[in-house]
């Protein structure tokens, strides 16, 4: 049953919630985090509210297909694959101290992070199950969408033939779809999910 509130609070409580999914309360220091960790997509906009509802709008999301993730009982990663993506945190921030006072200032600890990563990576291989893989397009769907983009596909400013980039027009066919069917599938669960959204 879809439960989409909108709810307006006091200046003071919209500083720290934001939105509430399945009972699981999304705080403006959950976006700063995802955000300063490079965990989610970032727009530019000049607009803090239209910024605030885009990011609260991809943690929705993320709640609402970890819950589907969990549904299925999708696989651990495992521990080298959560320790490798702390590693390339840690050095986009600059070291392992700058990681834990910007963890600590939004009030995460590691294990925090531990945590939202592995359910990310558990995430993306859900949907990856879910969706499949590039290898079921049809080699019609390939030629056809090589013939209405054309232009897309140059080697040194020249146009090549279908066969010259077949693997290429294959990704490009496949990252399209994926991100529609996807977008559609998390438009579906919020519909159906219960979300409770604060107005900023």
């Amino acid at each position: 049953m879809l439960v989409v509130t909108t709810v307006s609070v006091s200046s003071q409580q919209l500083d720290q919630i934001l939105a509430v999914v399945s009972g699981q309360v999304i705080l403006r220091s959950d976006v700063r985090a995802f955000l300063e960790l490079d965990l989610v997509d970032k727009i530019e906009s000049s607009e803090p509210i239209e910024a605030d509802q885009y990011y609260v709008t991809k943690l929705i999301e993320r709640k609402l297909a970890l819950d589907e993730a969990n549904r299925y009982r999708t696989s651990m990663p495992a521990s080298e694959e959560v320790e490798e993506e702390i590693g390339v945190i840690q050095g986009r921030l600059g070291g392992e101290l700058a990681l834990s006072e910007f963890l600590l200032s939004v009030g995460l600890g590691l294990s925090d992070l531990r945590q939202i990563l592995q359910d990310n990576i558990r995430i993306e291989r859900y949907v990856s199950e879910r969706f499949g893989d590039a290898s079921q397009l049809r080699e019609s769907d390939l030629v056809s969408y090589f013939s209405e983009n054309r232009d897309f596909f140059t080697v040194s400013g020249r146009t090549v033939e279908f066969n010259e980039v077949r693997e290429v027009v294959r990704s490009r066919l496949w990252s399209e779809q994926r991100e529609l069917l996807v977008k559609e599938w998390l438009t579906d669960l919020t519909r159906r999910g219960e979300v409770v959204r604060f107005e900023p």
